[in-house]
């Protein structure tokens, strides 16, 4: 994180950064703000499409609050945020964590291929100074699509086939040790249990849909700073198109795990942003700034004390339920719960 902040702000005057910052209104950091929720949203929207098989009592509210978690661990420390959105919803509705960690590996990896998807499309806009840039990019992507493609097929193949897969495992562990076989057939169970929404094909349009309306979602907050900075006026006049090249490239930066992307984001935010469209550095790190800074502080106010009431909530039932301190759950169910 810190190479690439020093990279990313190499050279750069304090002075010409910050009143880049403080131009902008009050107005247009509430908007950002209002945009980032909606995208939360969004995302929480087609992460319960994932768990309606086996998790229908979960609601946009529980799933909006568990990213919100998400995303403040992240900030803590780098891609824990994952295991602690399965947590929470374990904590607020009983939902198994191997079957929730299951539909965000789908998730992650439907991400994955939006983005090569969106990487491709900038490649189309501006194929050029992109390929100048960043001669790497068309090559990575694609390799980066065939191997999201054939992650997203296995997942789909054990989804369909798993009680066999499930078989295999406990004659092959059975005859070793029964209760090694017990818990590892159930953590498998879940974990299949959670892959259950890939043999429901009525919901792949509801997360086709959802994941363009994230994504617009995503575009929006990056349209939205070009119009905080007078970005879109002349002599840049950065549209629609321009956003969707700096929405794609600067998704780069959370794919290098940082704590909540700083550093690298702002690196390929800013970076392109001033070489690919000449904004000038100090303006260009100025929007990066404050579009992750937006982010990473609705993200920490919202998803920091969630975490701490639910943990504070689930350790109360614990107790009301077990006053003895005694745990009467069976091996399996513990490693689950863990």
């Amino acid at each position: 994180m810190g190479l690439f902040l020093y990279w990313a702000f190499e050279g750069i005057d304090s002075r010409s950064l910050w009143n880049a910052i403080a131009g902008i209104s009050t107005l247009w950091l509430v908007v950002l703000v209002l945009t980032t929720l909606m995208t939360i949203a969004l995302r929480a929207w087609r992460w319960r499409v994932f768990m309606r098989p086996f998790a229908s009592d979960v609601t946009l509210l529980d799933a909006s609050v568990a990213l919100a978690i998400c995303y403040a661990a992240n900030v803590v420390i780098p891609r824990s945020g994952e295991a602690v959105r399965a947590l929470s919803l374990n904590w607020a509705r009983g939902a198994r964590i191997s079957s929730v960690l299951a539909t965000v590996v789908v998730e992650r990896t439907l991400d994955m291929i939006g983005l090569v998807f969106l990487i491709g499309a900038s490649l189309v806009i501006l194929p050029g100074p992109i390929e100048a840039e960043y001669p790497w990019m068309a090559t990575v992507t694609l390799w980066a699509l065939v191997g999201c493609i054939l992650l997203l097929a296995a997942l789909v193949v054990v989804s369909r086939s798993g009680a066999r897969a499930i078989s295999v495992v406990e004659r092959t562990l059975g005859p070793i040790s029964a209760r090694l076989s017990g818990i590892v057939c159930r953590l498998l169970e879940t974990f299949v249990e959670g892959l259950a929404s890939l043999n429901t094909p009525s919901a792949y349009i509801e997360i086709a849909v959802s994941s363009i309306f994230l994504n617009v979602g995503y575009l929006l907050i990056i349209y939205e700073s070009f119009l905080a900075f007078g970005f879109e006026q002349p002599p840049h006049s950065l549209g629609a198109a321009a956003a969707l090249v700096i929405m794609a490239i600067s998704s780069l930066g959370f794919v290098i795990p940082t704590p909540g992307g700083a550093g690298t984001y702002h690196f390929f935010f800013g970076e392109s942003l001033h070489a690919l469209f000449g904004i000038p550095t100090a303006s260009a790190m100025a929007c990066a700034t404050v579009v992750h800074a937006v982010a990473t502080v609705t993200y920490l106010c919202i998803g920091g004390p969630a975490f701490f009431l639910q943990r504070a909530r689930h350790s109360r039932r614990i107790k009301s339920e077990n006053p003895t301190g005694k745990n009467a759950e069976d091996p399996a169910s513990q490693v689950d719960s863990k």
